[in-house]
């Protein structure tokens, strides 16, 4: 669950929340994959992290409430996509 959503949120969650140039979600290819996190000096990992631990929240809320209800696959897919 944390792992997948890591996975979904490090590679286009982060852009899409938070990058520039789009109306509805940020297009710039910056933040995709956190590019250009390293010129920061790093201190943007410390935003990183803190807004995925919330993604991540939303992920395991649903998990207590679909567990053995739906297959693996499905779960995983959904996670990653909500996350």
């Amino acid at each position: 669950d944390a792992c997948g959503g890591a996975i979904g949120f490090w590679s286009v969650g982060y852009a899409f929340a938070y990058g520039a140039g789009g109306s509805f979600i940020g297009l710039s290819g910056r933040e995709y994959f956190l590019n250009g996190f390293d010129e920061t000096g790093g201190k943007e990992y410390i935003g990183f992290f803190f807004q995925f631990t919330f993604a991540a929240t939303a992920a395991t809320i649903v998990a207590g409430t679909v567990a053995e209800r739906c297959k693996m696959s499905a779960y995983l897919c959904y996670s990653l996509f909500l996350t």
